[in-house]
Formats: C-alpha cells, structure tokens, sequence
C-alpha cells in the first residue's frame, strides 16, 4: 500500500522529515483557482500540506484553457474547486480538503472561515474586494497572508518577484490596492507582482466585447510561476519561518 513516505520521499530527501511532518499538520486556503491559484494550490498539495480551504465561485469556461491547470475541454462546467480536490486527491489521496463555491466578500468572510484554524492565506483572486476582505481578515486574525497582484497583460516570467506591497512599482493594482492598505491603516504585505509594465490588450480578439475592459490577456507561462512563487513563500514560512 502506498504511503505518505512514498508520496514525499524526494521530498524529505530535500528538507526532511521533520519539515514534511509540520507540512501535513498545516491548514492552507486558497482563494481562487485560476491561472495563479490553480497552481500555487497543486504544488501544495505535491509539498505535503495536509489540509486546505479551496474558494472559488467559478466554473471553468472555454477561455480557461490557455493557462489555468485544472481546465481541460471535459472540464469546462464544472466547479474549479470540485475539480481542484479531486485532482489533488488523486495526488494525496490522505490530504483533507473542503471545498467552498462562493465569492468572498467583506459580509461573508467570517462565514467562509467560521471555526476554520487557518495558518496562512494565499490570495489569487481578481477581485479588489475580495482581495481587501482577505487581507483585513488576515490582519485581524493574525494569520499569514501572500496576494499576487497583476498577472494579466504580461509575457515575461522572468520578471515575477516577491516584494512588500509598499515596494512594488508597475503594478496598476498594487497601486490601487496601497492606496486602499494606507486608509486601513494595513502597514505591510506580502505580495508577489511583476515588474513588467502591463500590455495594452488588443480586443478584437475578445469574443465577449462588452467585458473588455474587465479582462485581461494571458499566456500560459506568466501566472503558473505567480503561483509556484506563492507556494514557495508558504512552505519557506511554515517550515522554515520568515
């Protein structure tokens, strides 16, 4: 029968079984599962966290595809998070994951992670305010936090770092999201961003031309390396502190 110490041999080879067993005793959400937090969410998973809140009200659609991991042609429909646990369980079928198919908001958050005893917060949603929902809450609870800021409109992955929310420059929404931080008196944050300066995305290629100024174009290789970034962050300060 196959067994953690199966699963994550390559691992602890790398940074121990001490470090895998802190690793299955943390509890992890995850808010939203797209191209950023599809990915964040698998490489925890294939790290050894053991326990996860999934969020994320959407389904996948066609225009998933181009970067989102858990899209694929026989998932399009479907919840992201129903599609997320079952790919993840079929990596660690001991992981314990609940899935919750709602939008966060500030009205609902407390409902969201009601007796939930979380250790950090990785923040992949779109949404400016979900984004400060999570962050206040965060704050409030003292629990660790990392948001990934733009990844739209960018083609080089190269340019993805990890900075305070402070330090950050060429981000049209950490811009606007510092500004919103300083009037809640929310003094630092973790942030993973990109020092690109954004495309302008062409819409004629948009098929829904009345969202465009809400959507962004991608490519498949900027958000994924947001993602694994973010997982890194939270492995480096669970096991190994900040």
């Amino acid at each position: 029968m196959i067994g953690p110490e199966d699963i994550f041999q390559r691992t602890m080879m790398l940074i121990g079984e001490d470090k895998i067993e802190k690793l299955s005793k943390a509890k992890v959400a995850v808010c939203g599962l797209g191209g950023v937090g599809s990915f964040a969410f698998e490489a925890l998973v294939r790290c050894g966290v053991g326990n996860f809140v999934i969020v994320d009200k959407d389904r996948v659609v066609p225009s998933n595809l181009n970067r989102q991991l858990i899209a694929t042609m026989p998932s399009i429909g479907r919840y992201k998070v129903e599609i997320a646990r079952e790919r993840a369980v079929e990596i660690n079928p001991f992981v314990k994951i609940e899935i919750i198919p709602k939008k966060v908001t500030s009205e609902n958050i407390y409902e969201i992670f009601e007796n939930v005893n979380l250790d950090y917060i990785v923040d992949a949603i779109d949404d400016i305010g979900a984004k400060v929902a999570l962050i206040k809450f965060s704050s409030k609870e003292n629990i660790k936090i990392i948001s990934c800021m733009g990844m739209g409109n960018r083609i080089n992955p190269l340019l993805v770092k990890v900075s305070d929310i402070y330090s950050t420059r060429y981000c049209p929404l950490a811009k606007k999201l510092r500004s919103i931080l300083r009037k809640e008196n929310i003094k630092s944050l973790k942030v993973v961003y990109s020092e690109e300066k954004p495309s302008k995305p062409d819409y004629r290629y948009l098929k829904e031309k009345s969202e465009k100024k809400h959507v962004p174009a991608s490519i498949s290789f900027v958000p994924p390396v947001a993602g694994f970034i973010m997982a890194y962050e939270v492995v480096k300060d669970l096991v190994f502190g900040d």
